[in-house]
C-alpha cells in the first residue's frame, strides 16, 4: 500500500495493522541521462512489486530516496527510520537497486536492508523474489 492510499481519518485505525515501513531509495547521482534515470526507476519498481503486492495489508511504501549527497546515506537512513519508527512503524524495511556500496547503509534504526542485483534480476528474478520474501517474514518472525 501507498503512503498516499491511505485516508489521515483512517490511520489510527489501520496504524496497528500496518506495521512496516518500505523505503525505497534509488540512489542517483545526478549524472544520469533520462533514459537511465528512466530505466532505474522501473527496476526500482519492479523490485517494490516484490514486497508491496503480496503484503499488501501490512506494508506502507513511502517515497523514495533518489539522490545520494555528500551526506553519509547510513545516517540519513538512521535518522529517517527513526522518525518513522516514531510515527509508529514496527519496522523499517530500506529496499534499493544501488549495489555499488549499498551494503554499508545499514543502520541500526533499519530492520531490514535489501539491495537487489538487477543484473542478476533480469537472470534468476524468482530466485531473488523468494529470497526478498524470506527476509521479509523472517523480520516478522523474529520481532513477534
Amino acid at each position: 500500500m501507498k503512503f498516499n492510499d491511505i485516508p489521515a481519518q483512517d490511520w489510527p485505525d489501520l496504524k496497528p495493522y500496518l506495521d512496516t515501513c518500505l523505503l525505497p531509495v534509488t540512489g542517483l547521482t545526478g549524472f544520469e541521462d533520462p533514459a537511465s534515470v528512466t530505466a532505474a526507476l522501473e527496476q526500482l519498481r519492479d523490485a517494490l512489486e516484490t514486497i508491496e503486492i503480496p503484503y499488501k495489508g501490512r506494508v506502507v511504501t513511502y517515497p523514495a530516496l533518489h539522490y545520494m549527497t555528500a551526506v553519509s546515506m547510513k545516517d540519513q537512513l538512521e535518522a529517517l527510520s527513526l522518525h518513522l519508527k516514531r510515527m509508529g512503524f514496527r519496522y523499517v524495511i530500506v529496499l534499493t537497486i544501488h549495489t555499488e556500496d549499498a551494503a554499508s547503509w545499514k543502520a541500526d534504526q533499519t530492520d531490514l536492508l535489501i539491495v537487489v542485483d538487477m543484473e542478476q534480476w533480469t537472470s534468476g528474478s524468482e530466485q531473488i523474489k523468494a529470497s526478498i520474501s524470506k527476509q521479509v517474514q523472517q523480520l516478522w518472525q523474529q520481532g513477534d
